[in-house]
């Protein structure tokens, strides 16, 4: 199921208005729903100040990068953001935690709760690069409903 653009814009004004940064690439005319669920309620977070909507994916952070194309910061080990990166793959209805960093203790696991409200169990969740020491087999664990492949 999918939204239109402008119904999806019109959901984003609230944060928007309130200082954060929520857009869409421009090329988006409807956005899958369960795309949508996920940036709502990361742009819910209070600590996430900016989130990019692609077709395909979702990064969302406290901290910004690129003067013409702003990119928010999800890169691992980086000393003061709190990002994720998340990719959708339709066909294969599976999503991938693509990258994820927290200078601050906690805000990890509060970005994954946010993914995972609703999360339809017939879809599967990929960590492709698992340098967490731990952090994904403690996710996997809280959420053991779901369907993980951890590389």
């Amino acid at each position: 199921m999918n939204m239109t653009r402008k119904n999806a814009e019109s959901a984003f004004v609230k944060f928007n208005e309130n200082g954060k940064n929520v857009w869409m690439i421009h090329k988006i005319k409807n956005i899958p729903i369960e795309l949508f669920d996920v940036a709502f309620r990361l742009a819910e977070l209070d600590f996430i100040k900016f989130v990019r909507i692609t077709n395909d994916s979702i990064s969302a952070s406290n901290e910004i990068e690129g003067s013409r194309i702003k990119i928010p910061v999800t890169k691992m080990n980086h000393a003061s953001a709190i990002g994720i990166k998340i990719v959708f793959h339709y066909e294969f209805k599976t999503l991938e935690f693509y990258e994820i960093n927290s200078a601050i203790k906690g805000n990890g696991s509060k970005m994954v709760d946010s993914v995972f409200v609703d999360f339809p169990l017939d879809w599967q969740v990929a960590v492709v690069m698992d340098w967490s020491n731990g952090f994904w087999d403690k996710m996997k664990e809280r959420y053991d409903k779901i369907n993980w492949t951890i590389f």
